[in-house]
């Protein structure tokens, strides 16, 4: 068999499993525009829940957050829900109307210039949102040279941790505002409407189920407005909710851009600048299309490096991560492979000159190797089925059928060559 035979068979193979794989993406396609049309559907129910006018040009009336059906989602319809919620904010705030509102003290309203704002981030923390706000509260704030205010940014809980916040702040000297949600649109999108609303140029970052010592809030404000830094962080002591024994230390080295190109080791609880915050773009609400949440403060540690701005540590204990079963350590670890595959394009300016084999916490190896497998498999795949088509190539060959139809392919060939004449 001549070698253009074989590569119009290699060909006819290749076209076919590339049909093949097409029909695929073409249901996979299918499915998610199913759910993206059901998605838009909850769009036209928001709309009309949240944009109800009386009269022209007259304020919308606003209802409670709206709660999305639940079900058994696979990631994929998860990802498409968040990013569905991230639009109907979006659409929101197109109309001129934020999708939250707010309930705050009076202690908040009388503190007009805070020196250091606090986004605390909650989501059905009831059971650690009182030692999160007492911590705060019992922050030593003597030597600031103003007083700090607290953002409580409810991102949809179904529990009852917006009411305990609404009665706490009701009885507190600490000024505290609660902005709640109208959707649950996750980590990243909660932090950065707590950037949007603080009043302050200095923001602490903390989570609901986490707290701080009470010098924390002072030694990191005098190191971060006496420098040029744009964040300043301390130790973080980590802890088993359980036995409330320390498990381990965290954000305990220096600022070193080739070591937080190899791995993650800044946790989320340290102070910025605001307007450098902003600059950068504040937190990523795209990571939920190649993974979970989970990895927004490294995104922001990397956006720094990436910016050229400068980081410092500070080698004391300034606050305390609480390790529980939902915790989101214990979630973020499960797609960590595929957000590190998308920051090798997002941060190749800065990552390209690693000269370590460690990259955003894997092996290059470890990295590439699926993709590596996936070539390598498809090509013996793709072999295997050029040897069988050979195969019963040959074999027809050497049919008394395949004789015929060589005998016949002649006779039309010489009838046709007659008939030109």
């Amino acid at each position: 068999m001549n070698w253009g035979f074989q590569f119009i068979v290699l060909n006819i193979f290749v076209i076919m499993i590339n049909h093949i794989k097409q029909s695929q993406l073409i249901i996979n396609q299918e499915q998610l525009n199913h759910r993206h049309h059901q998605i838009l559907r909850y769009h036209q129910e928001l709309e009309n829940k949240y944009f109800q006018y009386e009269e022209y040009n007259q304020q919308p009336k606003v209802s409670q957050p709206s709660q999305i059906k639940k079900s058994e989602y696979n990631l994929e319809e998860k990802r498409l829900l968040v990013i569905s919620r991230l639009q109907a904010a979006n659409l929101c705030k197109s109309k001129g109307y934020n999708p939250w509102e707010l309930k705050f003290n009076n202690a908040y309203i009388n503190s007009q210039v805070p020196c250091i704002t606090v986004i605390i981030t909650l989501f059905n923390y009831s059971e650690y949102i009182y030692e999160c706000l007492n911590s705060l509260a019992q922050s030593d704030v003597s030597d600031l040279p103003g007083n700090i205010e607290v953002l409580v940014i409810d991102d949809c809980s179904s529990d009852n941790s917006a009411s305990l916040v609404e009665e706490y702040l009701e009885n507190s000297e600490l000024p505290i505002c609660l902005v709640k949600k109208w959707f649950n649109t996750g980590l990243a999108d909660a932090r950065n409407v707590g950037l949007e609303l603080a009043r302050s140029p200095y923001i602490f970052i903390l989570d609901a189920d986490n707290w701080i010592y009470p010098h924390c809030l002072t030694v990191l404000y005098d190191k971060i407005k006496s420098n040029k830094y744009a964040a300043v962080y301390g130790e973080i002591s980590q802890f088993d909710n359980d036995s409330r024994k320390e498990l381990n230390r965290i954000s305990c080295h220096e600022w070193d851009v080739n070591k937080l190109i190899k791995q993650p080791y800044i946790d989320a609880m340290a102070m910025f600048k605001k307007d450098i915050l902003v600059n950068i773009g504040g937190y990523s609400t795209d990571l939920i299309e190649y993974g979970w949440f989970g990895w927004d403060d490294y995104d922001v540690w990397l956006k720094l490096a990436q910016a050229n701005y400068s980081c410092k540590f500070i080698p004391k204990v300034l606050s305390a991560y609480r390790v529980h079963s939902t915790s989101m350590i214990n979630t973020t670890n499960k797609y960590a492979l595929n957000l590190a595959r998308y920051f090798c394009h997002k941060f190749s300016d800065i990552a390209q000159n690693q000269t370590s084999d460690m990259i955003f916490g894997f092996s290059q190896s470890e990295l590439y190797s699926n993709s590596h497998c996936i070539h390598e498999t498809d090509s013996r795949m793709l072999l295997q089925e050029l040897q069988f088509a050979q195969n019963q190539i040959a074999a027809m060959e050497l049919s008394k059928f395949w004789k015929l139809r060589n005998n016949w392919l002649n006779l039309k060939k010489f009838f046709r060559a007659i008939i030109s004449k």
